[in-house]
């Protein structure tokens, strides 16, 4: 049945479509698939998902890979990883109307390799998989263990993915994605698998009316929580409740800890919060709410979100699963792996990424407005870079910016290099300091004018944050720029606060 459904030719994930002739295939009851998320198997040959960061995946030998999928009511994403390469795994897309067939991968070496698809997206209606197909080999083998450790998250649009692939928070669907949130990121830094029921625009008692839900828009059919286990159950919810009155979002954050308390007896629950949209957000009071629990089996944390109003992409989220990581080691025990996405907060002080050597899958460089803006490139060239392979350059007005938390009377110390083209070039460095509203005027700025030359050359500036403010100090905003009609090159960008 299913190579008349697979035939010799299927969509490819690039231009390059090659005729494959299907040798094996898989079907969606094959014992030795793996699903993660929240499945339905009531149709064994036709499972179906909902959830973003459901994924199925299986051990195979063969020199190429491909899958069938029906999207549902709407196109949706989706990302390959072959042989567990993160960062060169490719996001596809499906549109709607009936089964697609897509090839994963091809003219892979002979003998043993792991395929993985996950669902990014969670537009319209489920997700169905018809099974995999493949070239070469014996086809499908032996899945690996699984993976001792579970997460289960719970959030609103941060963690849907919304704009995850964009610097400037553009709301298009195929900007959005999962495995590269801070859920997908700290899961595969504990080697966890991961559920993640988030959705934009969600409250506290909005998830709370939809957390046991195999589809998000149905309360029908519910899901069963004897199937997925989760050692910890991260909430990351609120952002969307601050016009209510807080004894409102107190009792909401209640109600559902009490459900999830019901639901998963011996799970740690932890509330994650972060600073920097509103003075009266709920990361303010989220300690109060777990101390009341007098369960020793819950926690709290908190990040400083210090990049602007916008919701966080790649970069961003690396760093709030720094922050998330940096508390399960402590209130679990356990030890994680290094980040596989380029963070885009500095620590201890520091900016991350100064001399622009690393770069996240989706383009961005940890400098915001960078990666998208035509006026600010970053550019690989050895000869030219004053550190490193790279360095960025700005033309006519382009800059990059990036924050870095302090406290009233910290003095901050910023050390970069900087050319110009001609000695008409001039940039401008400034260092400002803001509250808690971080998108809001600065409570103080200092600014210089640096005329350049074609030569690189070393620059120190030094600002202290003040503490006669209306508003306490919580963060720095460090920016470069190109004056009008020149052309900029930074490199080896440090920052020290003491």
């Amino acid at each position: 049945m299913f190579s008349q459904l697979f035939p010799a030719l299927a969509l490819a994930l690039s231009g390059f479509q090659p005729t494959l002739s299907w040798d094996w295939t898989a079907l969606p009851d094959n014992p030795n698939l793996v699903y993660v998320g929240r499945w339905d198997h009531s149709a064994p040959t036709a499972p179906w998902c909902e959830w973003q960061g459901s994924s199925v995946s299986m051990n195979f030998e063969g020199t190429g890979v491909g899958i069938g999928l029906d999207a549902g009511s709407h196109t949706n994403w989706y990302r390959v990883i072959i042989d567990h390469d993160i960062l060169n795994s490719r996001k596809f897309e499906v549109a709607s109307g009936g089964m697609k067939k897509v090839i994963l991968a091809h003219s892979l070496l002979p003998g043993q390799h792991h395929v993985r698809v996950v669902k990014e997206t969670y537009f319209g209606s489920e997700t169905t998989f018809w099974g995999f197909a493949g070239v070469g080999g014996n086809g499908i083998t032996a899945p690996p263990p699984p993976p001792s450790r579970r997460i289960e998250f719970y959030g609103d649009s941060n963690l849907a993915g919304y704009s995850l692939e964009h610097e400037e928070n553009n709301g298009q669907n195929k900007y959005q994605g999962c495995e590269f949130t801070y859920a997908g990121i700290t899961a595969r830094r504990f080697n966890a698998e991961y559920h993640n029921i988030s959705i934009s625009g969600e409250t506290i008692s909005g998830i709370n009316s939809k957390y046991d839900r195999m589809r998000y828009g149905s309360s029908n059919p519910k899901w069963d929580f004897n199937r997925f286990t989760p050692d910890v159950v991260v909430v990351n919810l609120g952002a969307n409740d601050i016009w209510k009155p807080v004894s409102w979002i107190k009792k909401d954050y209640q109600d559902f800890l009490d459900d999830l308390r019901q639901v998963h007896p011996n799970a740690h629950i932890m509330l994650f919060n972060g600073f920097g949209w509103d003075y009266d957000e709920p990361a303010n009071y989220i300690e109060d709410v777990i101390n009341a629990r007098n369960d020793p089996n819950m926690s709290w944390a908190i990040f400083p979100w210090v990049f602007e109003q916008w919701h966080g992409c790649e970069t961003d989220h690396a760093g709030m699963a720094d922050y998330l990581v940096d508390h399960l080691e402590t209130v679990m025990g356990w030890d994680s792996q290094a980040g596989d996405i380029l963070s885009g907060y500095g620590r201890g002080g520091n900016v991350a990424n100064g001399s622009f050597e690393t770069v996240a899958p989706f383009g961005g460089f940890g400098w915001r407005y960078g990666a998208l803006n035509p006026l600010v490139d970053r550019v690989n060239s050895s000869q030219y870079a004053k550190h490193g392979n790279y360095f960025v350059l700005l033309e006519n007005r382009g800059s990059i910016q990036q924050p870095n938390p302090v406290s009233g009377g910290d003095q901050v110390e910023v050390r970069l290099w900087l050319r110009g083209e001609t000695v008409t070039d001039s940039a401008t460095v400034t260092i400002d300091f803001r509250d808690q509203k971080m998108w809001t005027s600065p409570l103080h700025t200092q600014t210089w004018q640096v005329p350049l030359s074609a030569n690189w050359k070393e620059h120190t500036f030094s600002a202290t944050a003040p503490t006669n403010t209306p508003k306490p100090v919580f963060h720095t905003r460090l920016t470069i720029a190109a004056k009008p009609q020149t052309r900029v090159g930074v490199d080896a960008v440090q920052m020290a606060v003491q």
